[in-house]
C-alpha cells in the first residue's frame, strides 16, 4: 500500500532527484535521510542507470509503499552519473512553489538540510550548496569545506560543493535543461554540479554556499568523484590535469556560460577567458595565470592553478 504523510501548512515543498547505479548496498539509508527530511514537503523522483545488483527493483518496491517516491523508466540512454542526472533534469518538470534537490546513492542527508537551504533560497538566490563531511567505513570524520569567498569565476574552474548538497530554484532547473538541449558543450560537462553552478553564475543569478556540511559524504570504491580529501585525492587530481582534462572541463563550461549569459561587459569577459584556454602560447598562458585569483575560491588553490597555468602543465 502507497503511503502519504501529511506536513504542515506553509512548508516549503522539494522534489529530490535521485540518480542510481548498482547502489543498493547503501540506497536504503540515502532514501530514508531524504524522506526524514524536517519542515519541508520532499518528495523523490528516481532513475536507475541499468543496475544489475537489485536497486532498480527495491526503488519499484519501496515506490509502491511511499507516495514521495515516483521512479522513471530507464529508457538507455545512461551510461554515466552526469548522463543519468541529465535526463532527470530534463525530464522533470516542476511547478514554481517546488525546489529541486539532487541526490546520490550512498550519502547521508542531515534531517535540517533541506528546511535549512530553502530559507536561504527565500533571500533571494538561485541555488544553495554547502561543505560536508566525509566518512569511511573505518570510522574517519573529515569536515571539507566549500564557502571559502565566491570569486568572480570561479564557476568557470569548479564546484560549489557535491551536487548532492545542491537545492535550486525551478527556473535554474528549466534554464539548465534547456542548456542541455541546445549546447553541445553542456552535455560534454562530466559533472552535473558543476554545470548548474555555470548555468547559474554565467546567467548573473546569485548562488550562496552554505558553511555548514549538511551532507555525510560517504567515501569508498564506488565514488564517482570523492571528497577530494588526501594523497589518492591529489594524485587523481594530478593525473587529469596531466593530461589536460581539467582545461577541457573549463572550456566547456565557459562556452556554456557565455551560451546563457546576457549581452553586456560580462560575456565580453568570457569570451575573453575562452580565447585564452583555447590559443596556444606562452602569451595567453601567462595572461590566464594572471586570472587565478578570479578563478578559483580558496588562496591555496589560487597560488597552485596559477602555477600549473605558467609552467604548462596545466
Amino acid at each position: 500500500m502507497r503511503e502519504a504523510r501529511n506536513h504542515s501548512a506553509g512548508a516549503s515543498r522539494v522534489v529530490v532527484l535521485l540518480a542510481t547505479h548498482n547502489g543498493l548496498r547503501f540506497l536504503p539509508q540515502q532514501v530514508d535521510s531524504i524522506l526524514a527530511q524536517e519542515g519541508v514537503a520532499v518528495s523523490i523522483v528516481a532513475l536507475d542507470d541499468a543496475s544489475t545488483d537489485g536497486t532498480a527493483q527495491w526503488l519499484v518496491d519501496r515506490a509502491a509503499d511511499d507516495a514521495r517516491i515516483t521512479v522513471l523508466p530507464d529508457d538507455g540512454t545512461g551510461g554515466s552519473s552526469a548522463k543519468n542526472f541529465a535526463r532527470l533534469i530534463q525530464r522533470v518538470d516542476v511547478p514554481d512553489d517546488t525546489l529541486v534537490a539532487f541526490a546520490d546513492q550512498d550519502d547521508v542527508w542531515l534531517p535540517g538540510k533541506l528546511a535549512r537551504h530553502a530559507s536561504l533560497i527565500a533571500e533571494g538566490v538561485d541555488g544553495v550548496s554547502s561543505s560536508v563531511t566525509s566518512f569511511t567505513a573505518e570510522g574517519d570524520r573529515t569536515l571539507v569545506r566549500k564557502d571559502y569567498p565566491q570569486r568572480e569565476l570561479d564557476y568557470l574552474l569548479e564546484s560549489p560543493g557535491p551536487g548532492c548538497t545542491f537545492l535550486i530554484t525551478p527556473r535554474l532547473l528549466r534554464l539548465t535543461a534547456e542548456v542541455l538541449r541546445d549546447s553541445p558543450d553542456a552535455r560534454a560537462v562530466d559533472f552535473h554540479d558543476s554545470l548548474i553552478y555555470a548555468v547559474a553564475r554565467g546567467r548573473g543569478w546569485r548562488w550562496r554556499i552554505d558553511g555548514w556540511p549538511s551532507v555525510d559524504y560517504r567515501q569508498h570504491g564506488g565514488n564517482v568523484m570523492g571528497s577530494n580529501v588526501g594523497l589518492a585525492a591529489a594524485r587523481e587530481r594530478l593525473r587529469l590535469i596531466r593530461e589536460h582534462w581539467l582545461r577541457q572541463h573549463s572550456t566547456h563550461l565557459t562556452r556554456v556560460a557565455l551560451h546563457v549569459a546576457p549581452e553586456g561587459p560580462g560575456r565580453a569577459e568570457l569570451a575573453r577567458i575562452l580565447s585564452l584556454l583555447t590559443t596556444p602560447g606562452a602569451r595567453s598562458r601567462f595572461a590566464l595565470a594572471r586570472e587565478s585569483r578570479r578563478l578559483r575560491r580558496r588562496p591555496r588553490d589560487q597560488r597552485i592553478i596559477g602555477l600549473l597555468i605558467t609552467i604548462g602543465i596545466w
